[in-house]
């Protein structure tokens, strides 16, 4: 077939980064702002936020990729426009932390930082500076567009490295293929992406929460469980759902609580539809694929009759998890949604939610495992976590998002303002404890 000719010197937007422009687009017309996440690192110590700014901004200024932004090509394959070096600085506000102040008020200022929108097209990160107290939280927003999670931990990990000296990266040139070619074997995945989908959802659409009225924020709640709790859940998943298990069991342990709250609330219709994002890369990989998104999608289904029956719903997760990565269902969609670039943002959100009858999923899933920021410390202030702060496609909206930081394990409740009562986020993180055998 026709192989479209195209610049070897661009980097092209894949189809899983255009899918993500096209969840920010449907984000941000639903809450005002897009598909964005913030990723904290927790440091003992009040920390020199001159210092840090300055460092951070030379390093960034060596990377102007980070300034880029979505065009399009002769040929309409999307791709990432580098400008020159930038000359202005980056964001970066301070905060200062009391004496004794509660995780909960440092919670909610991070909010405020991960549920501001950026400044113009051209910026995709900003950092939040939390001190005093004797601790102190580094937190830098990200947009989707440009990073990852475990990327946007590896950017800090290189700035890191470069600061003490270990490695001096330089100005790094990435490029993409436009993947122009093949395109009978982009038509097949599709094709049975689609039947796939159809199977796994069925004609019902899926269970979900009400979405609140008007433009609302995140809120998040933040479980950090120290080395002696992960190594007991990680026991815990070993035993109930075998070796290397450990996302099945979480995302059961998920399904489980969240199924609380919707039997409280006397949501009865469709049963569970959720996406689960999985790295694609080996961990070697990261390095070289620093930017944009290397993640594709397992859909899974709990049925509403399974959902309070844990032994059950992990056992249904893991066979579908078999059958998933037998018949390579995360390689089809990444090659499908290859075709999807022709289509503007605005118009493709409107073909999705038209596609799943306006309710894409129950909820959203991630398990991102072990962190890839390596080192002890954030320029010499020691490490005592790292977690993240999601903002969730909308819809559905909301979402849990397990992840590790060296010996500890974090799981994070993230959804829009509204759409949970104080009590049933205490519903919510209480089932989870106990179904992952910490109470």
């Amino acid at each position: 077939m026709i192989a479209l000719p195209y610049s070897k010197s661009k980097r092209h937007l894949t189809g899983i980064d255009w899918l993500v422009h096209v969840l920010n687009h449907m984000t941000i017309k639903e809450t005002g702002a897009g598909f964005m996440s913030q990723v904290v690192i927790e440091v003992a110590g009040d920390v020199n936020t001159f210092e840090i700014g300055n460092a951070l901004n030379t390093f960034i200024k060596k990377h102007p990729i980070v300034n880029g932004y979505f065009s399009r090509d002769i040929n309409l394959a999307p791709y990432w426009k580098i400008p020159p070096a930038k000359k202005s600085e980056i964001s970066l506000d301070t905060v200062t932390v009391k004496e004794g102040e509660s995780f909960d008020v440092i919670l909610k200022s991070l909010e405020k930082g991960v549920n501001t929108l950026f400044k113009n097209k051209r910026e995709h990160i900003a950092f939040h500076i939390l001190t005093g107290g004797g601790r102190s939280y580094i937190a830098m927003t990200f947009d989707h567009l440009l990073f990852d999670a475990r990327n946007a931990e590896a950017f800090l990990n290189m700035f890191q490295k470069e600061w003490d000296g270990r490695e001096n990266f330089g100005n790094m040139v990435f490029t993409e293929p436009a993947h122009l070619s093949r395109w009978m074997d982009k038509f097949k995945a599709g094709q049975r992406v689609n039947r796939a989908f159809i199977k796994i959802a069925g004609k019902a659409t899926p269970r979900v929460f009400p979405l609140p009225s008007g433009k609302k924020g995140f809120k998040f709640r933040v479980l950090s469980f120290g080395r002696k709790e992960t190594e007991a859940i990680a026991e815990n998943a070993f035993n109930e759902a075998g070796y290397l298990m450990f996302m099945p069991y979480a995302l059961a342990a998920s399904v489980y609580a969240l199924h609380e709250i919707f039997t409280g609330r006397g949501i009865s219709s469709g049963d569970y539809v959720i996406p689960v994002s999985i790295d694609t890369r080996k961990q070697e990989e990261i390095t070289k694929q620093l930017f944009f998104n290397h993640v594709s999608f397992f859909i899974f289904k709990a049925g509403a009759s399974d959902a309070g029956n844990f032994q059950g719903l992990l056992k249904s997760i893991k066979e579908q998890m078999y059958t998933q990565v037998k018949s390579d269902l995360p390689g089809d969609i990444c090659k499908a949604s290859l075709l999807m670039r022709i289509a503007p943002a605005s118009l493709l959100g409107r073909l999705l939610k038209l596609y799943f009858k306006g309710e894409i999923a129950s909820f959203c899933f991630s398990y991102v495992g072990k962190t890839a920021y390596t080192s002890p410390y954030f320029m010499e202030n020691k490490i005592t976590n790292i977690f993240h702060m999601p903002r969730i496609p909308v819809p559905p909206g909301i979402g849990i998002f397990f992840q590790q930081s060296n010996e500890k394990l974090n799981v994070i409740l993230s959804y829009l303002d509204g759409m949970l009562s104080k009590d049933e986020e205490e519903i919510i993180l209480t089932s989870l404890k106990s179904r992952l055998g910490v109470e």
